[in-house]
């Protein structure tokens, strides 16, 4: 059986200067500002596309495009992110095994299971 692993890269604004961001998550709370929540792995993409994005060689897309490929992930499809003018671009690549559960969500598991 196949595994995959899907990530979205989402565009933050319009233009040759675009700003691309993969997985990019936010935790929300009613009482503070969302705080940024995206996973080590797509926190070092983002790191590699702010680099490209501070070399002012645009547009950057060809790159990001090409550093996502080398790392095996595929183009899927394109899609609307509810953003005015937000686009975002799907990808998946295969892994060689089943993901790890996380451990917090195990955790919520068993606590749910003893009620």
């Amino acid at each position: 059986m196949a595994y995959w692993e899907y990530a979205v890269l989402t565009r933050l604004s319009s233009g040759l200067d675009t700003k691309w961001y993969v997985n990019r998550v936010y935790q929300h709370s009613e009482t503070a500002l969302p705080e940024e929540a995206t996973s080590a792995a797509y926190r070092a993409y983002n790191e590699q596309f702010d680099a490209l994005h501070a070399a002012k060689v645009f547009p950057i897309l060809p790159a990001v495009l090409n550093l996502l490929g080398a790392d095996g992930w595929e183009l899927l499809d394109d899609m609307n992110t509810g953003i005015t003018g937000g686009e975002g671009l799907v990808f998946k690549r295969q892994l060689a095994r089943r993901p790890a559960a996380k451990k917090a969500a195990k955790k919520a598991a068993a606590k749910r299971a003893r009620r």
